[in-house]
């Protein structure tokens, strides 16, 4: 596990493959005052870097194995989601 400096944030991140989790994901890798950044989601991510863990979460129904991983943060964004470019009004929401 990354243990980040004295005085950096840890910080999770629920969704970091999407549109916004992408940004908001790299956003916080390149802020100084972040240490470490967990990114929880269904799909691997593309990117590595030394501040960055990923966890493979397929199931959000269920998060009770996630309370370790999410256990000592400082804070979590959370831009889970399932946007694809348009919305559809029928009934095709879809659980996450």
């Amino acid at each position: 596990m990354n243990i980040p400096a004295a005085g950096k944030k840890r910080l999770v991140i629920v969704g970091a493959t999407g549109m916004v989790g992408g940004y908001a994901l790299r956003y916080a890798l390149d802020n100084p005052g972040v240490g470490h950044v967990t990114a929880i989601g269904r799909r691997k991510l593309s990117l590595s870097h030394m501040k960055l863990a990923q966890v493979l979460h397929p199931d959000f129904a269920d998060c009770s194995a996630l309370a370790e991983t999410l256990s000592g943060q400082d804070a979590a964004i959370f831009c889970l989601g399932t946007y694809k470019g348009r919305y559809r009004m029928r009934n095709s929401a879809r659980p996450l």
